[in-house]
């Protein structure tokens, strides 16, 4: 599914910004304080399947300090102290706690756990280079359940390298390739990005137009017009005429009926009127302001009578026909929701099906069907015209009549009557139409309400039910990234014995739709994918735009330079503006790469910026980019040479670069 967010046409040198952003489902990562140590562990635990190490582990070792421990938990502690992260990139407490581990893992049982955390320390023994060990390590490695497997091969993705990596590649290449588009990915991943839609709303009918005054004045001129009407009939009652009294019966049997269909041809004159306006496009038509609640609901509606249009018919007249209806639909979404603060994309659901609506009923010939329901009968033409005619003559002969009794008394009745019925009957129109009115408006409102609500819960069931898991996103993203991985490798020949670190940066790409649910990382429909591998001839960076809605990927830019060609690594912080980094070559422009962009819509109230920030970074790969860039800057050639040689430990050494402190076990 596309919005009409997606459809962008601005010009290459423009500034295209976020064109959507959605928070939902904020109970995925929720834990409070006082949360059992189990409950920490679980969604410590969610945080690391989700890419969102940094707050694993610090979960996890919270859960630990209170008790909750056990080999399957100092497993996952153990790796999400390795996600996203190089051997060197550990803090010293971080290293005391493996130590301490690896030294303590004859106390824990003999399972599936312990197994796998022999394996990971046997791996990171094979650091030292050891071609012995690394042949049985990889055999030890394969005989694990498929799920640790997988979980060792991810999560120690930077820490791994050489023959290790390079006995591994092809099972991870293979497993990304069909992890990318699996559990119907393309089918999916839209309603991911796609916002909760608004509650839906209808506008109120018009209020009650007709006032105390009104009232007063009906009863008022009735009370009259009644006098009038019977001082005149008891005149004709003295002059005791059979004929006369019947022509008086006739005047009033003929008043009756006239006001009767009168009232009926007026009232559906008008309502006719109204609908009309409704249906009419508008002569001239003010444009709402740019960038405005209003303006993005005008486009809203171009888009979906665009591609909603019927088809077989003539686009122009489809828009033509539609350009009233079209107005007023948009002046009511836009009167009913712009003081809430709800962004136009909440309201889009409504906008389609308001579309999909008119379209259905422009089909079915239905649209203007208030033509039909609100015309005028020709029988209530034809009575209201003979009743009047009749009226006319029939009240003629009756004030004839009474003048021969009481000449005073019939002209002043007979002026009374005039008088009192030019005023008493349209008011009584007026309050009867009225009230008329409000009724059909009202049984239209709850109609139209009962739909829109039901076409609500439909989409809302839609959405729960296609939304992609955290897990699901995260793995869909970690699979684009070793492919894009395995591209730069094979486009500069590479095998990972060539490799002696690599590094992933993964920033938005503009423009895009970003999402995120609870306190977790924003994920973006559009990413820039930068590669850096490390070799002995200098870096090779591959830079790849990765639309991850359609699984589209484009190399649009390699890089090759040596050690000493890195002037410097600058980074500019403000998380009001976002961190850019800004890698400086001795001979080239200055590459300014936005990490993490600035928060452009407000938190929910158990958020922390803080703490949203700190995960973004993290998420972003940014850390370890960093260390490694900040070293070649500072050290060119010397810093291969001192990152290649392991440490008399046998363990490579620490480069103690810190942008977080991680909780000591």
């Amino acid at each position: 599914m596309t919005t009409p967010g997606t459809n962008n046409t601005a010009e290459s040198n423009s500034y295209v910004g976020i064109q959507a952003e959605q928070v939902h489902d904020s109970t995925v990562y929720m834990v409070l304080p006082d949360s059992p140590p189990n409950c920490k562990y679980q969604v410590g635990l969610r945080y690391l399947e989700n890419g969102i190490p940094i707050r694993s582990r610090e979960l996890i070792a919270e859960a630990i300090a209170h008790g909750y421990d056990g080999g399957e938990v100092r497993f996952h502690w153990v790796l999400a102290v390795l996600s996203k992260r190089s051997h060197r990139d550990l803090t010293p407490e971080e290293r005391e706690g493996l130590n301490q581990i690896s030294a303590e893992l004859h106390k824990y049982p003999n399972d599936e756990w312990k197994r796998a955390l022999e394996v990971i320390f046997k791996l990171l023994g094979c650091l030292d280079g050891a071609e012995a060990d690394v042949n049985g390590t990889i055999r030890e490695l394969r005989s694990l359940t498929a799920q640790q497997r997988d979980k060792i091969a991810r999560h120690l993705d930077l820490v791994l390298t050489g023959k290790v990596k390079e006995s591994l590649w092809v099972e991870t290449r293979q497993a990304a390739q069909a992890a990318r588009d699996s559990n119907n990915r393309i089918g999916r991943v839209w309603a991911y990005f796609e916002p909760l839609p608004a509650y839906p709303r209808v506008r109120e009918p018009a209020g009650y137009s007709i006032t105390l005054g009104d009232y007063t004045q009906a009863v008022f001129w009735s009370a009259l017009l009644t006098c009038a009407v019977g001082c005149l009939g008891w005149l004709v009652l003295e002059h005791a005429r059979l004929s006369l009294i019947v022509v008086y019966l006739l005047a009033l049997a003929a008043g009756c009926v006239g006001a009767r269909n009168g009232f009926q041809w007026h009232y559906k004159i008008e309502r006719m009127r109204a609908k009309e306006r409704d249906y009419i496009a508008p002569s001239r038509s003010v444009p709402a302001p740019e960038k405005g609640f209003a303006n993005q609901v005008d486009h809203s509606f171009n888009y979906y009578f665009n591609k909603y249009a019927p088809e077989g018919v003539d686009l122009n007249e489809w828009l033509a026909d539609t350009a009233g209806i079209r107005k007023t639909l948009r002046d009511e979404i836009v009167e009913i929701y712009r003081e809430s603060r709800i962004g136009a994309r909440k309201v889009d659901w409504l906008i389609r099906y308001m579309v999909r609506d008119v379209r259905s009923r422009w089909r079915n010939g239905t649209l203007l069907e208030h033509r039909e329901r609100y015309k005028v009968e020709t029988s209530t033409k034809a009575w209201c015209i003979l009743s009047c005619v009749v009226l006319v003559v029939a009240a003629g002969n009756v004030i004839v009549g009474a003048f021969q009794e009481s000449a005073v008394t019939a002209v002043i009745a007979g002026l009374a009557i005039v008088l009192s019925g030019r005023f008493a009957v349209p008011l009584w129109i007026g309050i009867a139409g009225e009230r008329r009115r409000i009724e059909e408006d009202y049984q239209e409102y709850h109609q139209i309400k009962k739909e829109r609500k039901a076409e609500y819960e439909r989409w809302r069931k839609k959405l729960d039910d296609t939304r992609p898991r955290e897990d699901e996103m995260e793995s869909w993203l970690n699979s684009d990234k070793m492919l894009i991985l395995d591209g730069a490798l094979r486009h500069y020949r590479l095998t990972w014995n060539d490799i002696i670190a690599h590094a992933f940066l993964q920033t938005p790409k503009r423009p895009y739709k970003r999402a995120r649910a609870g306190v977790g990382p924003w994920r973006y429909s559009k990413y820039e994918i930068r590669v850096f591998l490390i070799t002995r001839e200098g870096v090779r960076e591959v830079v790849a735009d990765l639309d991850f809605e359609r699984i589209e990927v484009s190399s649009r830019e390699r890089d090759n330079f040596r050690f000493d060609a890195v002037s410097s690594v600058h980074v500019e912080e403000g998380r009001a503006a976002g961190y850019v980094l800004n890698l400086t070559l001795m001979n080239g422009p200055v590459k300014r790469i936005s990490v993490t962009e600035p928060e452009t819509g407000g938190l929910e109230p158990s958020e922390d910026s803080d703490e949203l920030f700190k995960v973004n970074l993290d998420a972003s790969g940014f850390a370890h980019t960093l260390r490694i860039l900040e070293g070649i800057a500072a050290e060119g050639e010397k810093w291969f040479v001192r990152y290649s040689v392991p440490s008399s430990e046998g363990k490579f050494a620490s480069v103690d670069v810190r942008l977080d402190a991680a909780p000591v076990v």
